[in-house]
């Protein structure tokens, strides 16, 4: 059970850094939660995104989620905030096991 977690986990980190390395290819000033090398996201309505990323006047906010542990209260809260600004833009992402974007959520 404790290797499925860990093995989890490392998918998602995975996950958050290919994005993060991604989107400063593309120019985005990223910071990214828990990658070594990226500075941490602010906190959003009681919750750190994975990834929020600016480039000129335009933000992404980004989650990433492994299958079946999708936290609904954490994606409504980034979507809450999103909403107040037509420059913000949140994105929910499910990864699967080796960190890969499979599906858009949000």
């Amino acid at each position: 059970m404790l290797n499925r977690f860990i093995n989890r986990e490392n998918a998602h980190r995975k996950g958050i850094y290919r994005e993060a390395i991604s989107l400063t290819r593309d120019g985005w000033y990223v910071m990214a939660n828990h990658i070594p090398g990226f500075h941490m996201p602010p906190e959003i309505e009681g919750y750190v995104p994975d990834i929020y990323a600016v480039k000129k006047d335009q933000t992404y906010i980004i989650d990433l989620v492994m299958e079946g542990s999708v936290e609904d209260n954490v994606c409504h809260a980034h979507i809450n905030y999103a909403g107040f600004d037509q420059t913000t833009q949140y994105m929910c992402w499910m990864v699967d096991n080796a960190g890969c974007r499979r599906l858009q959520l949000i």
